[in-house]
């Protein structure tokens, strides 16, 4: 019998993504590799995520480096197998077989979500914010893609870009002119006999990695994109404790893991959200998407960066079903299980630096969404109670929103309702 030649490709990572950052291959080539083993780590600017093996048999060539950034669907690896461990036939041919992750179905939620045109000229390899496509129209038409402000993901230019820019007929400017910021610009380091300085200080050079530069680039292009306005409150904690003690026991023994306060986070941000849908939405040029589920992405801190997964339908919980969301999510997360889709469809997020002693914050929005919570410390500490001093858990809950369409008015009777629901907890919603 002939050995089967099987091609690995770089996965489909989810709805919209064209490439990913091949981070470390798990084999080597010589070795033999088992179906559904892992096999490489994959990043992109949603995931990273551990890969498994198409097929079993021998992986007899890797074809890109660790390190290197790919068009999906792209041919990263052989693996040859034999049933019967004859010779390779010289004329066997490959067989494409892509192990893509579950892709993303977009119709979890029923609306259009993008991220909103960034107002910045476009920065970087034209190629690297374009698509075959893309560019293959824009040379028919004559159009340079270096003037146009690409509202894909990341700044990537989409087949409406193009279109658009057509309609606006020949242009020698770019469609939107920004003036190089200081923070866009070299630092300026100084070489001085092989050590590398920055005004007198030896400096030692590291390259981000590719979620903490992803990261970055997100960050700042939210920062561009929405104007941020943070409103905090203050939060009796004391009926919730009361709830989470008593149930803690039981929980643990049924579920396995233990009741943390982050649910019942979840749980009041999913009935303020009920309350003032506007919190819930996305911007898309002059219109307003509302969203028909609420989805909330919870921070979760790993080696590499921060990674938002998200729990879908989280209206349909209660506060044990967001519990079994929150341990699975965040397991899977740190032990680089999570899926693509695991980490998209978000409509509203929530981080918690509370849990590293922060009492406060003021955190930038994941775009395209327009707000985010932050929860702060649980610090029991002398309160004045009906004129009597008594003491009592506080926690400061901040909400971040995007100002131009919640109002300062809209922030605060969010996180007004949010308080309600918190400071009379009702023990029936666990």
């Amino acid at each position: 019998m002939q050995n089967d030649t099987t091609e690995v490709l770089m996965p489909l990572m989810g709805e919209g993504i064209t490439e990913a950052t091949l981070v470390k291959w798990l084999k080597k080539p010589g070795e033999q590799v088992h179906l559904e083993e892992p096999l490489l780590e994959v990043s992109t600017d949603k995931v990273d995520t551990e890969i498994p093996s198409p097929a079993s048999g021998v992986l007899t060539e890797i074809l890109v480096s660790d390190g290197t950034t790919v068009e999906v669907n792209k041919v990263i690896a052989i693996i040859r197998s034999s049933a019967s461990g004859s010779a390779a036939s010289a004329t066997s041919s490959p067989s494409r077989v892509s192990t893509p992750p579950k892709t993303t179905d977009l119709a979890a939620v029923p609306t259009k979500v993008e991220a909103t045109a960034v107002h910045a000229a476009p920065t970087g390899d034209v190629r690297q914010k374009s698509s075959p496509l893309v560019r293959k129209m824009a040379k028919e038409e004559r159009i340079d893609l270096a003037g146009i402000v690409g509202t894909g993901l990341h700044g990537r230019i989409t087949k409406r870009d193009l279109e658009s820019a057509k309609s606006r007929g020949p242009t020698s400017e770019p469609s939107v002119a920004v003036s190089k910021t200081v923070a866009d610009a070299p630092l300026g380091t100084k070489k001085d006999g092989g050590v590398e300085t920055l005004e007198g200080v030896p400096v030692r050079r590291e390259r981000m990695s590719k979620m903490r530069a992803l990261i970055a680039e997100h960050m700042v292009r939210s920062v561009r994109t929405s104007p941020h306005v943070t409103t905090i409150f203050e939060i009796d904690m004391h009926r919730v404790a009361a709830a989470r003690a008593k149930a803690q026991a039981g929980f643990k023994a049924r579920e396995g893991f233990g009741l943390t306060y982050t649910p019942f986070f979840v749980h009041a941000a999913v009935q303020a959200i009920k309350k003032y849908p506007i919190v819930n939405v996305s911007v898309d040029g002059d219109d307003i998407l509302w969203k028909d589920q609420i989805n909330i992405g919870v921070a979760v801190a790993i080696e590499t960066g921060l990674i938002v997964p998200v729990i879908r339908d989280a209206g349909s919980l209660n506060v044990t079903g967001i519990a079994r969301r929150v341990n699975d999510l965040a397991t899977r997360a740190r032990t680089k299980k999570l899926l693509p889709e695991d980490v998209q469809g978000g409509t509203f997020s929530i981080t918690n630096p509370g849990m590293f002693g922060s009492l406060v914050s003021a955190p930038i929005i994941n775009q395209p969404q327009v707000a985010i919570l932050s929860v702060g410390a649980i610090i029991k500490r002398p309160v004045v109670i009906n004129d009597l001093i008594g003491i009592r858990p506080i926690v400061q809950i901040g909400l971040t929103f995007d100002h131009r369409v919640v109002d300062g008015e809209g922030g605060a009777r969010f996180l007004a309702y949010l308080k309600e629901v918190l400071e009379e907890f009702d023990e029936s919603a666990i």
